[in-house]
């Protein structure tokens, strides 16, 4: 037992590691968080990271949902979402989306980029500072961290 528990703490790790990396490569925090998972379940990568761009900054530096909140939603998606309609199978992925939700905000209190970083990225002022005070690397990167371990552990991921 606490071999697998130590195996998916190494996973878990391992996802997070990956993420951050995407991060510190300038993907922004959407790609950044779903990346891992991308790789993981075998979607195309530039098509992924393709729509994934826009979500970036709080929905294209608009300051509104967090990317990483919104790339981790796309995870869940990408993992239980339906392509076909199944009433049931869509509630329960909306059930994972608002656990995730509830999650992050349990640890961050907020999932917008305001609310978050305390500027809004969306006002060109408060975007230079900031780059100014470089919490996109400060703040950001953690945001993107944290939104992946919640992720793989609300879908179970194990190996």
């Amino acid at each position: 037992k606490l071999i697998e528990i130590d195996r998916i703490l190494e996973i878990l790790m391992d996802l997070e590691t990956e993420a951050k990396s995407y991060f510190n490569q300038h993907y922004n925090c959407a790609q950044s968080t779903f990346a891992p998972f991308v790789r993981k379940f075998g979607m195309d990568f530039g098509l992924a990271m393709k729509i994934a761009t826009p979500f970036g900054g709080g929905m294209g530096h608009a300051g509104q949902v967090c990317g990483a909140v919104s790339g981790a939603l796309m995870a869940i998606g990408l993992y239980r979402g339906i392509s076909e309609y199944d009433r049931e199978k869509k509630y329960a992925c909306y059930d994972l989306a608002k656990l995730f939700q509830e999650r992050f905000k349990e640890l961050h209190g907020e999932l917008t980029c305001p609310g978050l970083l305390g500027l809004d990225i969306g006002d060109p002022d408060d975007l230079e500072i900031a780059h100014e005070r470089d919490v996109f690397h400060k703040f950001c990167v953690n945001f993107v961290g944290d939104a992946v371990r919640i992720v793989a552990d609300l879908l179970e991921i194990k190996d």
